[in-house]
């Protein structure tokens, strides 16, 4: 689609987080975005191209293919690039195909193609907190719902592990804490909120009952709420009681839960969580509902149960296709691809300095520079996914959207990348030249 110079895009939906906004209004002026309306923080970041905290600094757009040579960066051609990491995946003994939750769904298939030729483990960035839940959902099969129905019935909530005002920061006034919806027409007076977590946020401000824990005592919350929700004996603390009663009392609930909870002892918590919400519905509407922050994080896991029958994480390198619930140790991979993550952004130290060691080369599809792009061997530089290029992409609920491009590209898309590294691998398997 050809974008004009200038021009006015109303209802375009903002990439910045999994709420995919469909409401944004952005003016386009020369090629950028001059104004946006109806934004987050995290959607300015993508659109108008500045760093989330820091506004008045832009991020630093890669322009050019790169690949590290004695420890300096050479411009390479896209076809030089992809030769480079097609030979860095087949040489390698444990590829692995990381991140992919802030990709278009085209690049996911993509990427998921990769690791078929590369024999490599694809594994979802937030794999650690959604294996649990999706084994979770298996076992329970709890009650699921829209963000809508959410926002027009649901007058109780608990957020668990959870933030939205830091992870999708306007959840919380179109969707649920201060959002009016059919029978909710008050919003935040028509609602009962709590929170737990083992920091004190800003939630703790919001809310009707915060509750603090000490890191390792959660799951023992947790048993508490549901020793009082089933009304069996057993010491229960005046805090685990008075959220029970909470739940109890609620006519149409739900439990969201984030990240926080792979702080801890993640497929215990799930489980505990999918069984109280399970307990719940037996009178009451309840939902377990995962607050996903990167804006396609749900799509990858459609992808993997359409395709494989299995949300866990895929491994091609024994032949047959195994699955993992446990995310990777970083000490087995020898040579690590990543498309739509960071993952040296939250790497320790040591493991970091091991990857080093070991001289594990790295390849990033980014962008922009970060901190990935930095300890890579070779970079290709992608085109903004739903800003410069169409992408279809599902809502934290599953809700698939169209995001449509809102300004012109003047770099290749991640999935035509990746598509092009398929081809050859393709090519270097059978032994044949591609052309």
């Amino acid at each position: 689609m050809r974008i004009p110079l200038e021009a006015r895009i109303e209802s375009a939906v903002c990439p910045g987080c999994a709420c995919l906004c469909d409401d944004i209004d952005v003016t386009v002026v020369d090629g950028r975005v001059y104004q946006a309306a109806n934004i987050c923080l995290w959607g300015a970041s993508k659109v108008l191209g500045h760093k989330r905290f820091h506004p008045k600094k832009e991020r630093r757009r890669l322009a050019q293919p790169l690949i590290r040579h004695r420890g300096r960066w050479q411009t390479v051609s896209v076809d030089a690039a992809i030769d480079r990491t097609a030979e860095i995946l087949i040489k390698a003994r444990q590829p692995v195909v990381y991140g992919l939750t802030n990709a278009g769904c085209g690049a996911q298939a993509a990427a998921l193609q990769v690791a078929r030729q590369a024999q490599a483990r694809l594994e979802p960035a937030d794999l650690a907190w959604k294996a649990p839940y999706y084994q979770s959902l298996k076992k329970y099969g709890v009650f699921w719902a829209t963000l809508e129905v959410i926002r027009d019935e649901a007058d109780t909530l608990v957020f668990w592990g959870a933030n939205p005002l830091h992870s999708c920061p306007r959840h919380v006034v179109r969707y649920s804490i201060f959002a009016r919806g059919r029978f909710t027409e008050r919003g935040y007076d028509e609602r009962r909120l709590a929170a737990v977590d083992i920091h004190r946020t800003e939630l703790a401000d919001l809310v009707e009952l915060f509750l603090q824990v000490e890191p390792g005592q959660e799951l023992s919350l947790l048993q508490e709420v549901l020793t009082a929700t089933a009304a069996a004996g057993g010491a229960v603390s005046k805090k685990a009681r008075r959220l029970a009663a909470m739940l109890q009392e609620a006519h149409y609930g739900v439990i969201f839960f984030g990240r926080g909870v792979s702080y801890g002892p993640t497929p215990e918590l799930l489980d505990g969580l999918a069984g109280l919400t399970a307990r719940l519905n037996e009178h009451t509407p309840f939902v377990l509902f995962p607050l996903s922050t990167d804006f396609n994080a749900v799509g990858l896991y459609h992808l993997l149960l359409r395709e494989l029958g299995s949300p866990l994480a895929p491994d091609f390198g024994a032949g047959e296709v195994s699955f993992h619930a446990e995310p990777l140790r970083w000490t087995d991979v020898d040579a690590l691809l990543v498309v739509g993550a960071d993952p040296f952004w939250f790497l320790s130290a040591a493991e970091i300095q091991d990857l080093h060691e070991r001289r594990v080369p790295v390849v990033a599809l980014s962008p922009v520079a970060n901190r990935t792009t930095g300890h890579a061997e070779v970079v290709l530089p992608v085109a903004l996914a739903g800003v410069e290029t169409p992408e279809l992409a599902y809502r934290m609920d599953g809700l698939p959207l169209s995001l449509p491009a809102l300004l012109p590209a003047s770099l290749p898309s991640d999935q035509q990348l990746l598509q092009q590294l398929a081809a050859a691998l393709g090519c270097s398997h059978r032994g044949m030249a591609c052309v």
